[in-house]
């Protein structure tokens, strides 16, 4: 038989403990990170995206360094995949109606996952 004593910081403990632990990924949590940035010397937009993953924009903002691309600070915005493929569809209707060539380096920004 437990004691009334020990029982209480024993609770107490356990109860300590589990808001300490971190809520469980939720599966409809999804979304994509789409970054860009624009060559400050070539007309060129660098950009990049992933899906549910913690945030990018630093190893984005690396490899464009790693590589010598002088660019224009990088934009980073994240959506939910629906509003994304939008946002998306838009940005690149802009970029090639200004004639912008447009780099996938999502590969590249990845690699030191």
């Amino acid at each position: 038989m437990t004691q009334p004593g020990l029982r209480f910081p024993f609770i107490a403990l356990l109860l300590i403990a589990a808001l300490h632990v971190p809520p469980p990924a939720l599966a409809d949590d999804a979304h994509v990170q789409f970054c860009w940035a624009m060559g400050k010397f070539d007309h060129t937009i660098y950009f990049a995206e992933a899906e549910n993953r913690e945030n990018r924009q630093v190893s984005f903002d690396e490899l464009l360094e790693i590589s010598g691309i002088d660019h224009h600070p990088v934009q980073c915005r994240v959506s939910e995949p629906r509003s994304h493929r939008g946002i998306r569809t838009m940005l690149f209707r802009e970029w090639r109606e200004s004639e912008f060539e447009i780099v996938n380096t999502t590969f590249m920004s990845d690699l030191d996952y």
